[in-house]
């Protein structure tokens, strides 16, 4: 009767080794915990960024569904406000009733010349209602100093750059000339009662806002708007909304209309959803720096223990007993800096989330609908990703030498 094979200790024994030499150990969690942390925050900063940009974009230019007239995005460039949505009060209604949606609001965009203090330059002006924008472009949020316009009053909030380059301040008056629903010339003079900073340079270098009735006045637009924003619940029902809500508002407005998701409204919303995926590469190239070093600190490790394998194979340790020795002490390795790593990286990442990183100046170089406040998105997923990998790359570098080691004859390894 053949006697039972005795097991092997493997995992204490792998926790035992990686005590024995604490400062190539400490090393190897470094390179761990540098790697796990930089993945960690890096998934929470980059998903704040993405966030940020397409937040803002939704916010300022698209919502979830937009609604204009047809032909209007081959004319964006030059604002045409006699490419008008109508009835835009019965096309509220039928919108705000669906299931989905969280908020439809009008607005009136359009090219515009402002006299200020004796200089001319051209701006764009949107008219906005007041009331339902405070969760969504939110003018309020934007003031330096002074108070909102008032609905039915010639009110005006100028941006804070565009003032400053028309030479005029809270109180004083301007003159504004648009172009109108029947493409004639309109005139409205206003009184500038705030500035208004946004942090993105593309509004504030030629922001007027008014409130809606008075762009209506100035485009001659009466119960009508240039464009009608929807907000869903959910960001990701936008392109069925979208569907539900062309065929739904096409038996009330005569005329085709130009209902589009927001993915469908340029390249922008696409590259953005598309750059997800790519924070794989990047994070992959962290955990190949990574396991580089743990390779190397393992190799030396099953080195300068050569006699030692080579003892425990002739004493009658099989060869698949090394491989998992050494592999566990790489795990166990791996699991000490993906810890502490994900502590870290996720602490960073929850206090910016807070605090914020200001990214202002260099915003206001940037041409796209980004705030100068970024805060990164953490999620408990982030840590437990981080941690995975960290783990899963020190086990892999742990392979080679492991493979190493059992190639080599217990006789050989006791010579050197």
């Amino acid at each position: 009767m053949s006697r039972q094979r005795r097991r092997i200790p493997v995992l204490r024994l792998a926790w035992r080794n990686t005590r024995r030499n604490t400062r190539r150990t400490l090393l190897t969690v470094i390179a761990v915990t540098v790697a796990v942390t930089a993945i960690t925050f890096m998934f929470a900063y980059i998903t704040g960024i993405l966030g940020n940009i397409v937040n803002s974009y939704a916010r300022t230019e698209s919502g979830h569904v937009r609604i204009r007239k047809d032909g209007y995005s081959e004319r964006e460039r030059l604002m045409p406000v006699y490419l008008k949505v109508d009835r835009v009060s019965e096309l509220l209604s039928v919108i705000r009733e669906h299931p989905d949606v969280e908020e439809a609001v009008p607005r009136i965009r359009s090219s515009v010349l402002v006299d200020g203090a004796g200089t001319n330059r051209p701006g764009m002006l949107l008219g906005l209602d007041f009331e339902r924008e405070n969760a969504y472009l939110n003018p309020a949020s934007m003031a330096v100093n002074g108070t909102p316009p008032r609905a039915g009053f010639p009110e005006v909030m100028i941006g804070d750059e565009f003032a400053e380059k028309l030479g005029i301040g809270v109180g004083d008056t301007i003159t504004v000339l648009g172009q109108t629903a029947y493409r004639s010339l309109g005139g409205l003079r206003l009184v500038v009662t705030d500035l208004a900073s946004s942090g993105m340079s593309f509004l504030d270098n030629s922001m007027l806002v008014v409130p809606l009735d008075q762009a209506q006045v100035l485009a001659d637009l009466p119960d009508a708007a240039t464009e009608i924003l929807v907000f869903a619940h959910d960001a990701a029902l936008a392109e069925p909304l979208a569907v539900e809500l062309r065929a739904q508002l096409e038996s009330i407005v005569t005329g085709d209309l130009e209902v589009l998701s927001w993915l469908d409204q340029g390249p922008l919303m696409r590259t953005m959803q598309m750059m997800r995926p790519m924070l794989g590469v990047v994070m992959g190239l962290m955990l190949l720096m990574a396991g580089l070093i743990i390779i190397n600190t393992m190799l030396m490790t099953v080195m300068e223990r050569t006699q030692e394998l080579g003892m425990q194979a002739a004493l009658g340790m099989r060869r698949s007993d090394i491989l998992y020795l050494i592999v566990s002490e790489g795990l166990v390795i791996g699991l000490i800096g993906g810890v502490v790593g994900a502590i870290l990286g996720s602490g960073v990442g929850i206090w910016l989330e807070h605090t914020g990183i200001d990214f202002t100046a260099a915003a206001r170089g940037i041409d796209l609908p980004f705030q100068g406040m970024v805060y990164p998105d953490w999620q408990p997923a982030f840590a437990v990703v981080g941690l995975a990998c960290g783990v899963l790359a020190a086990g892999v570098a742990a392979l080679y030498p492991a493979r190493r080691a059992i190639r080599m004859a217990p006789a050989e390894a006791l010579r050197q």
